[in-house]
């Protein structure tokens, strides 16, 4: 049996949509202050990033590539298809199966998981005041192991669906002439009152949920109590109930470039290192102050 050794943490078949028409991502790296361009097969990959070499006998360490490989991220195209396309044809199996791949989507790129990684740190350090002491005094460094990761993932899973079920969904258009971006974190959280590149608790009435669908569209989620209470971004909300299945769609709106550029500025400040879109000038458009 073949095995996987670069791992997509962001999917080749989602960053193609964001491609040239010639298939070539154009990419910007903010830790090298460089463009290039590349096939969506070339960008976002690791080695082995998803391989568990603790995992005990008998059990697959790259288990996780291949089930997202063969079951979730080809379920999610359709998805993201039938949202670019027909949005309300969205089937309650497309629906739930998106969102648990908006989830992972969120959690699994290197930014949430060295986020992830820290959170447990400072956790350890809270319930276990002997270790803090000593780590304050450095007569022991706590570090987190690699398996700490796939710990906030396991963890992370269930705590997002709730939420984005329950926001309203408006996917957008971007007008000709403009298009959206992407970044290696995906699924950003951007609310007024927290300044990026911190990112505020989806459990916040201001806080919005940005995906983009392709250089075309761009999915938003917002709370419905953002309407009624919009001078109180930091309220916490409840955490909602469960809704089985269905989530408010609206649909038509086109963003100008002006405002296109403005989002694109959101999400290239909650990025880690990657930019991509389907054209130079389009990145050059947020880098150069143009928003």
């Amino acid at each position: 049996m073949s095995r996987p050794k670069l791992h997509h943490y962001v999917p080749r078949s989602y960053l193609a949509r964001f491609a040239d028409a010639d298939g070539f991502l154009h990419v910007y790296d903010k830790s090298t202050n460089s463009f290039r361009r590349q096939r969506p097969e070339q960008v976002m990959k690791i080695n082995a990033y998803y391989r568990q070499e603790w995992a005990p006998p008998g059990v697959d360490p790259d288990i996780l590539e291949r089930s997202l490989g063969e079951w979730l991220e080809a379920e999610a195209k359709a998805a993201i298809d039938t949202l670019s396309q027909t949005p309300h044809e969205l089937t309650d199996q497309q629906l739930a199966d998106f969102l648990v791949y908006l989830e992972l989507q969120r959690v699994r790129v290197p930014r949430q998981a060295e986020v992830g990684k820290e959170l447990m740190r400072q956790t350890i350090l809270r319930l276990v005041p002997e270790a803090a002491a000593a780590v304050a005094s450095g007569q022991v460094r706590l570090s987190m192991k690699d398996s700490a990761r796939f710990d906030y993932v396991r963890l992370s899973l269930g705590a997002f669906s709730p939420w984005f079920e329950a926001m309203k969904w408006e996917i957008v258009d971007a007008e000709p002439g403009s298009a959206f971006i992407t970044t290696d974190s995906p699924v950003s959280f951007f609310n007024p009152a927290v300044l990026p590149p911190a990112e505020a608790g989806i459990g916040l009435a201001g806080t919005i949920a940005f995906f983009p669908l392709s250089s075309r569209k761009l999915l938003l989620m917002r709370h419905a109590q953002r309407q009624d209470e919009p001078s109180l971004p930091l309220t916490v909300l409840e955490t909602p109930e469960h809704e089985d299945g269905f989530v408010a769609i609206d649909i038509g709106a086109v963003w100008p470039k002006d405002v296109v550029q403005r989002l694109n500025w959101k999400l290239s400040l909650l990025s880690a290192n990657l930019i991509v879109a389907e054209s130079r000038e389009v990145i050059a458009g947020v880098l150069d102050g143009a928003v």
